[in-house]
């Protein structure tokens, strides 16, 4: 990329190169808040807002803009162009793509007037602009777009800040089109499993009207009517040729009957038919003299799934029919309906006077875990009440009823009709329920909504820990200057205890911001097996005396992504949890690591991994005999600050704690209790090749005595306490500091109170942010270097990347950490004056 240099502008005074920047700077920063703005919205229309990107770009940033995506066919096409009048810029009406697509540069490319000639040079001069940038827009490392800005001669070439920022629409524009893609997926997604449960309860819907139908006319009537439900179709015709040589038929909807001759010609009752606009399916397959068919009018090809719906169904129309026309015809196909049962993927139970099961299937067997033939089985107490009022009600009405039943462990949705008496003298009905599982998609929605609160939760703890932050660096430091100089013993042991249960708070604080912190790359790697051992004093102690804990562990080392505090407080958390539910009622605690990489445990256990892992899983099981978890309980145990224990007890942080800490490391998290049984906790993480990698915890280095630094400090602090004890610590160290209370102020200081050798500032301030001052005052350079001072979680994803003269520091810090920053950046200051 040719290098961009000042000889190309007009002469200019330091002021006004000074104040040009700045504006630049914050007009970039406005830029790119409206970028997102209008991204904000890629969810459900991402080419309108590229267009609306656009609009924004030109002319804050550039006289011509144009974005370039890749289309379905593998080319790129146009998705947004604009262009400035008046610019100079010889704009054409329609934008000619000029990227490569699934290129795998990364590059942002910028054009002047001196690189060599080429199709671009040459787009360049036809263009007339002083010069043209192109910045690709990768996804998964490839090239998917461009986005493709010019200035035109009224106006400067593009500044290397200018390249980045283009860079930055660049990715934008990339989070945004990967956003819609997810979203568009997983609304697809949703869509058809929607539509999957409504075909499956409208099939069980099917099954209790056919039963119900009285008349052979009023089956297949029921069946068209029931086909075009499940199938969404424009109309349906069903036909059955009678030994007689009469004919029953039934339609519904609309129906084209040249159409339909052809599709029984086709179906001839042996083979199903398919012919764009229709599908016809024999309902007596493998019969000679007899014929009968299903013909379904959709305008759309059927999916697999779709087709075999619509198979059950046609499958389930013979056995009405059969029952319908009531003659000895209908017990020789007895074997058929046992066929057509068994085949259903519906749960079919039939329910005598008492609700005894008459009837079940195979999927009804499966469902409730039945060994075998009905006999005197029961429907299980959780859904027996809801079976006995829905035949009760189906009893009395004489037509069909629909519920949903949600009694753990089960969701279903349950249809019912009356099944016809066997003779005339029979006293009871026998009433035909049938039963659609409806777990997966219930259980899917609830780990949504958990997902959601957790989120929440962890955006408010990460705002608390911010605050809590600022109030620990006062505690410690203050804590620390007393302690230094002690004017009897009984005030260090106080002092000290103070520190102390500051440090406790600022752990507090680190699992607070763990909740709300995303996950990060380079996790140190650690013998999570090696951890454990070391930890086997402490589980003992742990348990007590009321508690026998096995522990059991590998040989070899676990290589997992986690730090040693991490794994601990892992370990340590989880089974003081076990312990304390166990306390008063004493138990057995089993903590087990097992290595997955086939399937099994190693142990013979099978097991089912949540998804695939390159070298295969560390599996950490903590189980206890204890009392259990009600649902309601298990359901909200890893939201943070929920707990069941007494207020001195527990803070409701360790169960989220380890939640954070297995999702940050790309694992997984199983909790499965039942009351008056215990509680299994099982924790998949997935393992690291090659050996653990420790990193050492080193004490704070200690200022040391009589050591001064010289210069000038401009601190910025909206807390009085936290800006008078750093103005106190920079002081003792040499430093002459000047104080502001805001940004408003900080700037109103530089301004007055003329140059300073360092920037001290807080990111969150009232007004002007840290970084807006800082980037005022033109700081992170030799002629100012820059502290950023922080102590909320999400603002570490807005600072700059650190630098020889741009560092940051997270609360709560002490004093000397204070000191010894500021050294390392004047320091640097003095040794690169130039840079």
């Amino acid at each position: 990329m040719p290098e961009l240099t000042k000889a190309a502008y007009p002469r200019e005074t330091d002021g006004d190169i000074a104040r040009r920047s700045a504006t630049e700077a914050l007009q970039r920063l406005e830029l790119l808040a409206d970028v997102s703005r209008a991204l904000d919205t890629t969810t459900k229309d991402y080419e309108q807002a590229v267009r609306r990107v656009a609009e924004v770009c030109v002319p804050t940033f550039a006289d011509l803009c144009a974005i370039e995506m890749v289309g379905p066919g593998g080319q790129l096409k146009t998705v947004a162009y604009r262009t400035e009048a008046g610019s100079g810029l010889n704009g054409p009406k329609a934008w000619a793509p000029i990227g490569s697509p699934h290129a795998q540069s990364s590059a942002v490319l910028a054009f002047e007037g001196n690189e060599p000639a080429g199709a671009i040079s040459e787009l360049r001069q036809r263009l007339k602009a002083e010069s043209l940038l192109l910045a690709p827009i990768a996804e998964g490392g490839i090239t998917v777009g461009y986005f493709v800005a010019a200035t035109g001669p009224h106006r400067r070439a593009f500044r290397p800040s200018a390249l980045r920022v283009g860079a930055e629409v660049a990715s934008r524009l990339a989070a945004a089109l990967d956003r819609s893609t997810l979203h568009r997926e997983m609304e697809e997604a949703s869509k058809e499993q929607a539509r999957a449960v409504r075909r499956l309860r409208r099939l069980a819907n099917a099954a209790a009207k056919l039963a119900g139908a009285a008349t052979p006319h009023e089956v297949l009537k029921v069946a068209c009517m029931e086909a075009r439900a499940i199938q969404e179709a424009d109309g349906a015709i069903a036909r059955w040729w009678m030994l007689d040589g009469s004919i029953v038929e039934a339609r519904s909807g609309q129906v084209d009957d040249e159409l339909a001759e052809q599709a029984f010609t086709e179906t001839n009752g042996r083979r199903v038919a398919r012919n764009p606009g229709w599908v016809a399916y024999p309902l007596l397959p493998n019969q000679v003299r007899r014929r009968a068919a299903l013909v379904v009018f959709a305008r759309r090809e059927l999916s697999s799934e779709e087709e075999l719906v619509l198979a059950s169904l046609a499958s389930l129309i013979p056995v009405a029919f059969e029952r319908a026309v009531g003659t000895g015809a209908a017990l020789a196909q007895e074997a058929r309906v046992r066929a057509v049962v068994s085949t259903s993927p519906v749960a079919l139970i039939g329910l005598g006077a008492g609700a005894e099961v008459t009837l079940a299937n195979p999927a009804a067997q499966r469902l409730f875990g039945w060994d075998g033939g009905a006999g005197a089985v029961v429907p299980p107490p959780a859904v027996r009440a809801a079976f006995q009022e829905l035949a009760e009600h189906v009893r009395i009405t004489g037509g069909v009823a629909n519920r949903v039943v949600s009694a753990e462990p089960f969701e279903l949705s349950l249809s019912a009709a009356l099944m016809p008496r066997v003779s005339d003298g029979a006293d009871e009905l026998t009433v035909l329920v049938a039963a659609t599982d409806l777990s997966e998609v219930k259980r899917a929605e609830r780990v949504l909504v958990q997902a959601q609160r957790l989120e929440a939760m962890g955006l408010v703890a990460g705002r608390v820990a911010h605050d809590f932050n600022n109030l620990l660096t006062v505690i410690i430091g203050y804590t620390e200057v007393l302690g230094r100089n002690p004017e009897a013993e009984a005030q260090r042991v106080a002092v000290a205890n103070i520190n102390r249960a500051a440090r406790r708070a600022a752990s507090l604080t680190q699992q607070l911001l763990g909740l709300a912190r995303a996950p990060h790359e380079g996790a140190t790697a650690v013998d999570l097996a090696g951890e454990l051992r070391d930890l086997l004093p402490v589980f003992d102690r742990l348990a007590g005396q009321a508690v026998s804990t096995t522990v059991k562990l590998p040989d070899e080392p676990v290589v997992v992504s986690l730090t040693p505090a991490g794994a601990e407080q892992l370990a340590l958390n989880l089974t003081l949890n076990s312990s304390q539910a166990m306390e008063s009622v004493g138990g057995s605690l089993l903590i087990k690591l097992a290595l997955v990489t086939d399937g099994t445990d190693g142990a013979g256990a099978p097991h089912v991994p949540p998804k695939p892992a390159p070298s295969g899983w560390a599996v950490l099981t903590v189980a206890d005999n204890g009392p259990g978890m009600t649902e309601e309980v298990r359901a909200r145990c890893l939201e943070p600050f929920f707990t069941t224990k007494d207020s001195n007890r527990g803070t409701g942080l360790g169960l989220p704690t380890v939640h954070a800490l297995v999702g940050e490391a790309g694992g997984h998290l199983e909790i499965e209790s039942v009351l008056g049984q215990g509680t299994t906790v099982v924790v998949w993480l997935p393992l690291r090749e090659g050996p653990p990698v420790v990193s050492e915890d080193t004490p704070g280095e200690a200022w040391p005595a009589g050591k001064v630094i010289s210069g000038r400090a401009l601190l910025v602090e909206d807390q009085h306490e936290l800006r008078e004890l750093g103005a106190r610590a920079l002081q003792e160290a040499g430093l002459e500091v000047t104080r502001a209370g805001d940004g408003e102020a900080a700037l109103k200081a530089a301004r007055s109170g003329g140059p300073f050798d360092v920037l001290v500032t807080d990111v969150m301030l009232p007004g002007r942010s840290g970084l807006e001052v800082a980037s005022a005052l033109h700081a992170g350079t030799a002629q100012l270097p820059v502290l950023f001072v922080t102590g909320y979680s999400e603002a570490a994803g807005a600072l700059p990347a650190e630098g020889p003269h741009t560092h940051v520091l997270h609360k709560p810090y002490r004093p000397e950490e204070l000191v010894f920053s500021v050294a390392v950046l004047l320091e640097a200051r003095a040794l690169n004056p130039e840079a």
